[in-house]
Order: structure tokens, then sequence, then C-alpha cells
């Protein structure tokens, strides 16, 4: 699932099926895959390193992220949940992310994720 997620060949709304509340970003994941650094992060992709369950519903992942097949960054952290059945990539890890790759832009980080 996770590496999946971070998959840039699958297409955005089997992405967002893989995201915690993930149709709280559509609009923010269409609008930015249209900008470069939208871009970069379609041809990114995920490697997951470990697993650590947390019962019931959660789950610590480590991986790294990959641009061209090379690690871009290393070693990780993010939360699973499990919702609804199904495993999905946390809504704080998704907003992290968000917010180391857009800095101070507030205005460009969803509101989901807070300022």
């Amino acid at each position: 699932m996770w590496q999946r997620f971070f998959n840039g060949a699958v297409p955005i709304p089997s992405r967002l099926e893989l995201l915690q509340n993930g149709q709280m970003f559509a609009s923010f994941v269409h609008s930015q895959a249209k900008t470069s650094l939208g871009s970069l992060v379609l041809a990114a992709s995920a490697k997951v390193s470990a697993v650590r369950l947390q019962p019931p519903d959660h789950a610590s992942v480590t991986y790294s992220i990959l641009l061209g097949g090379k690690p871009v960054a290393k070693h990780l952290s993010g939360t699973a949940v499990y919702t609804a059945g199904r495993w999905q990539v946390a809504v704080t890890t998704f907003c992290a992310l968000v917010h180391v790759a857009y800095g101070k832009k507030s205005s460009l980080i969803p509101a989901a994720c807070g300022s």
C-alpha cells in the first residue's frame, strides 16, 4: 500500500484512496500535480525498509523516497492507519511531507494540514 501510494504511475484517484481522508486533499493534489514540484512528486517512488505494527490500528513505517531509482530522502518515519478494513497512509505523514516540501509557503498548504 505504501509503495503504491508513492508510485507516480498510479493514477491520482487511486492514490487518494490510499490516503486517510484522501478526498479532503483531492483539490490540493490535483492542482499541485501541474506544478514543477508536483511533477517531481509524480516521478518519485518509495521503498519501505521496516514496518512495526502498533495494535490495534496503527503501524510505524520506515521508508525512503527515490527519484530515478536513487534515494533522495532516507530512513523517513511515517504512520499507516487501519481504517474501514484497509491500511492507508496517515494524514499526519502526508501533512508532514507537505510541510517539508512547501516550507513557509503556508498559503499552499491544505487547510486540513494546518498552517
